[in-house]
């Protein structure tokens, strides 16, 4: 699964971990991780082949800068993810 990570990723993290302190019974990823590695989650759930691909097609792009100005909720229901909610934040 390609992915990418924040740098730095301090305050995602400490994002993620008052969410996750303040709602203890949805832990991030259902509890499966002890550690919360913020990032941005390019493709899944493909082939080999053009996981692979898409990741080559990254390769000269990166790094890049950007600004969070929101966050999204999402929810998967067994089949598919969909946004819950979504929450500005402050600049």
């Amino acid at each position: 699964m390609p992915y990418l990570l924040p740098e730095p990723d301090t305050q995602l993290r400490q994002l993620t971990e008052a969410i996750a302190d303040h709602w203890p019974e949805a832990p991030p990823y259902g509890g499966r991780f002890t550690e919360i590695v913020p990032h941005l989650t390019i493709a899944q759930g493909q082939e080999d082949a053009v996981l692979e691909e898409i990741e080559a097609g990254f390769a000269d792009r990166l790094p890049f800068t950007s600004h969070v100005a929101s966050i999204e909720l999402m929810v998967h229901d067994g089949v598919q993810w969909q946004e819950r909610a979504s929450f500005a934040l402050g600049g």
